[in-house]
C-alpha cells in the first residue's frame, strides 16, 4: 500500500468521512439508472471507461478496509475502546478483522475480474446497426432490440447489502491466492 495523500477538499471530521460513503452509495445508485440504456450508456468507450473506474475504486477499497481495520488495532491499543455489552475487545476485533480480511480478498479478486473485462472489450467499437441511428439521446425511447435493457432497468437499483452483488467463492478456493489467466485478442499460431 503506498501512503495516503489528503486530496483536495478530503473530509477534515468524521461526519464529512461518513458523508463520503454514502456519497459513495449515491453514485453506485446514479451508475446503475445510468448504464441502464441509452442516453446513458450507447458507446462501448463508455463501458470501457466505466468498467476501469470501478476496478480502481475496487483497488481503492481494499487499502480502505485495511486502513479500518488499522484504525481499530490502534485504538485498542491505545486503550480507547469498549463494548456495549462488555464482549472482550480483543475476540471481537479478531473476528472484525478475519471477516475484513475476507472482504479484501473479494476486493483484490474484484478487481482483478473488473480488469480483465476491461482488457476484453478493449478492441470494441460502434458502428450504425442497420436501420437505426447508432445512438439514440432521448430518455425513456427504446427500440425493440433494446426490451431487454428496459426490463433490466426495473432491478436496480438493488440495496448495497444485497448478498447476490458479491458471491464468496466456492468453499475450495477460499484461502488460495487469486490467479486469473491474461487472455489476449491475438489468436494463437
Amino acid at each position: 500500500m503506498t501512503d495516503y495523500t489528503p486530496a483536495p477538499g478530503a473530509a477534515g471530521n468524521d461526519d464529512e468521512t461518513a458523508q463520503l460513503a454514502a456519497n459513495l452509495y449515491e453514485h453506485v445508485r446514479q451508475l446503475n439508472y445510468a448504464t441502464a440504456g441509452p442516453p446513458g450508456l450507447t458507446l462501448p468507450s463508455t463501458a470501457y471507461t466505466i468498467l476501469g473506474n470501478l476496478g480502481a475504486a475496487t483497488f481503492g477499497l481494499d487499502q480502505l478496509l485495511n486502513q479500518i481495520n488499522r484504525f481499530f488495532l490502534r485504538e485498542l491499543q491505545a486503550d480507547r475502546l469498549g463494548h456495549d455489552h462488555g464482549e472482550d475487545l480483543t475476540d471481537v476485533l479478531s473476528r472484525h478483522g478475519q471477516v475484513l480480511a475476507e472482504a479484501r480478498r473479494h476486493t483484490q479478486a474484484l478487481c482483478a475480474t473488473l480488469s480483465e473485462a476491461q482488457s476484453a472489450i478493449n478492441a470494441v467499437h460502434s458502428r450504425p446497426a442497420r436501420g437505426r441511428e447508432a445512438s439514440p439521446t432521448t430518455r425513456g425511447e427504446t427500440y425493440k432490440d433494446d426490451v431487454g435493457v428496459a426490463a433490466a432497468a426495473t432491478d436496480f437499483p438493488r440495496p448495497i447489502t444485497d448478498q447476490t452483488l458479491l458471491a464468496p467463492p466456492p468453499a475450495g478456493e477460499r484461502h488460495s491466492p487469486v490467479h486469473f489467466p491474461r487472455r489476449t485478442n491475438i489468436p494463437e499460431a
